[in-house]
């Protein structure tokens, strides 16, 4: 069989920092208020290598691995903790990612997971993938392309530079220049997300999930037990005419 139908092999591995910077950005501060869509993501990233890479027609195998800038939430006193970290480890099991979380060496700081270039190299030593992307920002991993490279397997960075107001200062957000000039390949996903707005129309948006704020009162039936339950409160006796006293509205509903 020719190599350019061979197996294509694609590691994707999202650095957890980045991700969590990108997406207090659009959720809180970009004109979208949107969250990226992590299975919606890993098809992109599937269909942009094989694209950039010329693979088009060959079997697919990818292995996608998020690296959480936290430690997991049980290595921490407080319980509650874990409510978050709990929610976005089953959005990534569900979008096919397996989670790796810091070390608890690292438990008074938030950092990048520098676990990621352990791992990522040994992958390309073990020549388990043809190919590496990076969704990162972080210029502590300027050390793996080279890293990548020695086994000739290329590189693809996806990176972000934004900028918002916040508190009366502005935030600059950019992708490490050496970072960047290291990667074989780069993508400014910024310019990719700006092509392509979130729509709650769509039938399917690229990588980018509209908010969609539940309203504080969302069940109605909910809304009308409380209502009952506080009319109950306070019952008053209704008098007629004719001297008989009749239960209230509330009451005589619940009969």
């Amino acid at each position: 069989m020719s190599s350019k139908l061979s197996v294509f092999r694609i590691g994707f591995f999202l650095d957890g920092y980045t991700l969590k910077k990108v997406n207090e950005y659009y959720l809180k501060y970009h004109k979208y208020h949107a969250r990226l869509d992590f299975r919606a993501l890993k098809g992109w990233v599937r269909d942009y290598a094989i694209q950039l890479f010329g693979r088009e027609g060959c079997p697919i195998e990818m292995e996608s691995h998020y690296y959480h800038p936290f430690i997991r939430h049980y290595d921490r006193a407080e319980t509650s903790f874990g409510d978050g970290q709990d929610r976005l480890e089953k959005q990534l099991a569900m979008a096919g990612f397996e989670v790796h979380y810091n070390d608890p060496a690292d438990i008074n700081k938030m950092g990048p997971n520098m676990q990621l270039v352990e791992d990522a190299s040994l992958c390309a030593y073990y020549h388990k993938i043809d190919v590496l992307v990076l969704l990162s920002t972080q210029g502590q991993y300027s050390s793996l392309p080279p890293r990548l490279k020695k086994e000739g397997v290329p590189m693809l960075l996806l990176g972000w530079n934004f900028d918002y107001e916040r508190r009366d200062s502005t935030v600059y957000w950019r992708t490490d220049a050496s970072l960047r000039e290291l990667s074989g390949y780069y993508v400014a996903m910024e310019e990719v997300a700006e092509m392509y707005p979130p729509r709650r129309a769509a039938d399917k948006n690229l990588f980018m999930l509209p908010y969609n704020p539940q309203p504080t009162n969302s069940n109605i039936w909910r809304a009308y037990l409380q209502k009952i339950m506080a009319s109950l409160e306070e019952p008053k006796a209704e008098y007629k005419s004719n001297g008989r006293c009749e239960k209230s509205p509330a009451l005589a509903r619940l009969g």
